[in-house]
Order: structure tokens, then C-alpha cells, then sequence
């Protein structure tokens, strides 16, 4: 094998630089060839190794190629067809069905060969001259006739069907191989910052295994339509509606003419990596921060004004360290121009107000990535609407986010009320009975022996301004160590994010500093200074709530 870089190419010999292009991009399109004509992986692995034995011969003897794609399409069907001659008489080494013919094996695969790279072509062709062929070749229009069914002159008609012929007999010379995900899909998962469209784009606008490969595909760089075909496996009339919907729907965007590129940030679904490194980097002095902070505020935090369910500093502090150290980071995010604003992110089709994020591989935990390794599950989330609640879930304790908005804003504003004294539970009409029902099925308030419990933290806005204002005393301690974090963030990431993302990407890259809520909570939680969790509060030991 030749050893060397891309780059280093341009100063190799003719014979060297045939060599480099042949090893690195025509070896697994041979076999790839033989595998589809032969029906054993033996007999394709034996035929392969001839053809590849036959064009090294030709490169080192300096036989003049001019083409090395098609002098390797015309030797391997050479090769093709003298194992068919050998193996003629048998029934398992090639398609049988061409056994029939014994005098005509070669011409009859030729008009067969010939007949499937034309299909083939015709498929991977777009647009209008795909539609100019099928016309003029197969429905015998003339040009005049087409040109009045497409709305162009003859003119325009007779220049796509020369170009048409031209790409043709380029394409059926052309060792084409289809790319991985034609055999191996990905999968995306997508999420946005701001408001879903009316139909709750953009995560309903790549539920299709084609869409998400469409979108993985075009991310690094942008693409035309025959490339995603060929990428694919999908012919053109497919692969076109399947773009037009994307552009549409403004996950893709048209770079220049014809050719289309993924329109928002695509992450790996799962990676622990920036969280050690955030961990290694920076904690436990954010800890050690943190904490003595919190000890400091210990006598105003735990009294009534700020604790209305009576919890210990124990359970008190799930929420503390959660939530301090989110508007923490918060506060760098603003300062620093980290995330687009939200008058800044863009307005939509279909009513919406967002700015889309993909997860490459889906949302899905691996089972090794738990708590130990602080990975964040789903939060901060947060509900706006009649109640403000922001959650913090964690993925050990077996709750994840969705018990948050499965439970409906009313649930939360007769919570506040009942905890503020305007609402008496004895007194409850019969719409605020369902929904305390509600409240006591999500364990929003729990019964005891002496009556109904609060099972969650709240505070009225008046505390609530007061805690951001403690966040901000913290923040101005602990702001050199989220600068830190957030430049570990973007060397992990930024080199995979295309140029023309760097606008958007803040608004998820920064999730990445979420990490010091679950890096502080994992060593709480080791160090024993957290409450133990059980099945009667796990599901909100980091909710905050306010007015």
C-alpha cells in the first residue's frame, strides 16, 4: 500500500499517483462489483483479486490510462465475461439464468449490462432532463412538444437532451458505487430553542429513515441531488421530492445552484467526553466554590420565606445546587453573546419561532452512560405558561422529563395557589378536586398522616428575584471556571460544526456547561450531603418553581 496524504498527491509520479488513486478509491468499488454479479463471497473475493491483479500489471508495465475509473469498469467486465465463459457449464458461481445462452453469454450479458446502466443513469439523472429523455426517448415526443409540456423552448429542450446523452455515456463508463447509508441508515433525532412550528416542526420534518439520512449526509458539506442519490441508494424523482420538502420546511438550504446543505447543528447523541474533561478541568474547585457559597446562605435559604415545604438543608440542597449553578451559566451565556437571542432566531413557515438541533444516533442512553460519568439526561426544562417551573431530571433515577409535561399547567397553578393560602384543598369545586387529583397521582403534594404535604420547592417572585440575585453574587466567583469549560466545549465540537453553523451553535453547545449541575450533583451525592432519594420524591428533588 501507498502511504500518503491527500495533499501530497500532486507532487507523485504518474505511475504513483495511478497507484494512490487506485488503492484509496477503486479497490472496494471492484469488489463491490464482483459481489453483485457473483452469488458466492468466495467467488467474488477470487474475481476481484484477478481484476485487481489485471489493472496493477497495466499501471506498473506504463500503460497510458487516461481514465482510470472507466479502464477499471472496462477490464473488470472483460474479466466478467471470461469467468463466465470458464464457468458456463456450472450453476452457483454466476447468474445462472445466463447459463442459457452458451454461444452468446457475452452478447447477452452486454445487452442486459447495457439495458441496467441505462436505468440506472435515467435514475440518478435530475430534474428536467431526466424528464427530457423519458419524453423525447421513450414516449417519442419531439422537442417542440416537450418544450411546450415543460414550459421551455426547443431550444433549451435540444441543449438537455445533448447534455443528457453526454452524462449518459459518461455515467454507463463510470464505476458507480452507492454510499454507506444506502445499506446502513443513521439515525436523527431533532429538537429546537424557541417555539415549534404549528404541527410541531422542525421534529416532525425528518421522522422518515430518508429525510435523516438526507439531512446526515449533506451536513459537512452541501450536495447535488445525484450525489445523495448515490449516497442513498434513492433515484431522483424520490430523492427531489424528498430535498424540495426539506428546503421547504428550511432544514435544508440551496448553497448554490443545485447543490443543498443541512441547515442547523447535528451533534453526536451520545458522547461523556466533554463532561470528564469539563470535570477534569475545573472541578473541585467549582464544587468547592459552590458549596461554600451555599453553606454562607444556609440561614436565609432554609428559613420560611424561601423553604415553604419545611425541607431539611438536605433535600434543600437538590435544588440549590441546581439551580444556582444553571443561572450561573445562564449568566454567561448572556454576557458573553454565547446564544442567539430570541428575537434574533429566525420566524418560520408554519408559525414557528426556532432554530432546529439534531442528535446523530437519537436521544437514546447507552446503558454504560450513567450517572457516574455526569451525563446530562434532559434538563434544565421548563414550563411557562399559567406556572414558571424549571426541572432538572436525572437518568439514575429513572425519571426522565416526560412526567414534567405530561402534567398540564393547570396542575401547577393550583399547586401555587394551595402553597400561597389562596386555595383551600378542603374546599377544592370539582374541576380543582380533578386537577389536585392529578397533583397527588404526579406527587406534586403527598398525603401524610397529619394531611396533604408539599412535595416540591416554590417560591413567589419576590424570592425568586432574590435567589437570581444570589446567583449573580455567585456567578462573579465562579465565572473564570465557565470560561474555562465553555473553550473545552468548543474544541471538542467546533472543528465538526460547518462554518456556516457557527451563528447557531451556542444555543447548543452551551447545553454542554449543563454539566456543571450534574458534575456538582454527582459529587454531593458521593460526598453524602444530598437527601437519599425514594419513590415519593424522586420525581421533583430538583424542580424550582416560582410565581
Amino acid at each position: 500500500m501507498l502511504d500518503f496524504k491527500k495533499s501530497e498527491v500532486n507532487t507523485l509520479t504518474e505511475k504513483e499517483a495511478l497507484l494512490w488513486v487506485f488503492e484509496q478509491e477503486m479497490v472496494s468499488k471492484i469488489y463491490g462489483f464482483c459481489r453483485a454479479k457473483l452469488n458466492t463471497v468466495e467467488d467474488a473475493e477470487d474475481l476481484s483479486q484477478d481484476i485487481c491483479l489485471e489493472v496493477l500489471q497495466a499501471i506498473h508495465a506504463g500503460k497510458q490510462i487516461e481514465n482510470l475509473n472507466a479502464f477499471v469498469w472496462s477490464v473488470s467486465n472483460h474479466m466478467f465475461f471470461n469467468w463466465l465463459r470458464k464457468k458456463k457449464h456450472g450453476t452457483t458461481a454466476y447468474l445462472s439464468e445466463l447459463v442459457a445462452s452458451e454461444e452468446n453469454v457475452e452478447q447477452e450479458y452486454m445487452l442486459r449490462e447495457q439495458r441496467n446502466l441505462l436505468r440506472r443513469e435515467l435514475s440518478l439523472m435530475s430534474g428536467n432532463y431526466r424528464r427530457a429523455v423519458v419524453m423525447h426517448y421513450f414516449e417519442n415526443m419531439s422537442c417542440e412538444e416537450i418544450g411546450h409540456a415543460l414550459g421551455k423552448s426547443s431550444g433549451t429542450v435540444k441543449w438537455w437532451l445533448h447534455d443528457a446523452r453526454e452524462a449518459i455515456e459518461k455515467g454507463m463508463n463510470t464505476m458507480r458505487e452507492y454510499g454507506e447509508k444506502s445499506y446502513r441508515p443513521g439515525k436523527l433525532s431533532l429538537s429546537c430553542t424557541g417555539n415549534p412550528g404549528g404541527n410541531l416542526e422542525p421534529m416532525v420534518c425528518a421522522q422518515r429513515k430518508s429525510s435523516q439520512n438526507i439531512l446526515l449526509a449533506a451536513y459537512n458539506r452541501p450536495l447535488t441531488v445525484t450525489e445523495l442519490c448515490e449516497e442513498l441508494g434513492i433515484s431522483a424523482p424520490y430523492m427531489e421530492d424528498e430535498v424540495e420538502y426539506l428546503v421547504k420546511n428550511q432544514l435544508m438550504v440551496e448553497i448554490s445552484k443545485g447543490k443543498y446543505q443541512t441547515d442547523f447543528v447535528i451533534l453526536p447523541g451520545n458522547n461523556p467526553t466533554p463532561a470528564n474533561k469539563i470535570y477534569a478541568a475545573v472541578f473541585p474547585a467549582y464544587y468547592e466554590k459552590l458549596m461554600a457559597f451555599l453553606e454562607s446562605k444556609k440561614e436565609i435559604l432554609t428559613g420560611n420565606r424561601f423553604n415553604t415545604a419545611g425541607f431539611t438543608w438536605e433535600r434543600l440542597l437538590w435544588v440549590y445546587i441546581h439551580i444556582l449553578s444553571d443561572m450561573a451559566v445562564n449568566t454567561y451565556r448572556y454576557e458573553n453573546n454565547v446564544s442567539v437571542k430570541y428575537e434574533d432566531i429566525p420566524m418560520r413557515p408554519n408559525g414557528g419561532k426556532w432554530i432546529a438541533l439534531g442528535f446523530e444516533g437519537g436521544y437514546g442512553l447507552d446503558e454504560k452512560l450513567k450517572w457516574e460519568i455526569y451525563h446530562v439526561y434532559d434538563g434544565p426544562v421548563h414550563k411557562t405558561d399559567k406556572a414558571f417551573a424549571q426541572g432538572f431530571f436525572h437518568i439514575w433515577s429513572g425519571v426522565d422529563s416526560s412526567v414534567f409535561f405530561d402534567t398540564p399547567d393547570e396542575v401547577f397553578a393550583l399547586c401555587r395557589e394551595i402553597i400561597r393560602g389562596k386555595a383551600d384543598i378542603e374546599a377544592l369545586n370539582e374541576e380543582e378536586k380533578y386537577l389536585f387529583s392529578v397533583a397527588l397521582e404526579k406527587k406534586l403534594f403527598v398525603k401524610t398522616e397529619s394531611g396533604f404535604r408539599q412535595n416540591y420547592y416554590y417560591v413567589d417572585r419576590a424570592e425568586r428575584t432574590a435567589i437570581e440575585g444570589l446567583a449573580r453574587e455567585f456567578y462573579h466567583t465562579v465565572s473564570p471556571l465557565i470560561g474555562q469549560a465553555w473553550k473545552i466545549v468548543l474544541g471538542e465540537y467546533l472543528p465538526s460544526v460547518p462554518k456556516h453553523l457557527h451563528w447557531q451553535m451556542g444555543n447548543f453547545l452551551s447545553n454542554q456547561l449543563n454539566h456543571f449541575v450534574t458534575c456538582s450533583l454527582q459529587i454531593a451525592d458521593r460526598e453524602g450531603v444530598l437527601s437519599e432519594p425514594d419513590d415519593a420524591n424522586r420525581e421533583w428533588l430538583s424542580l424550582f418553581a416560582s410565581e
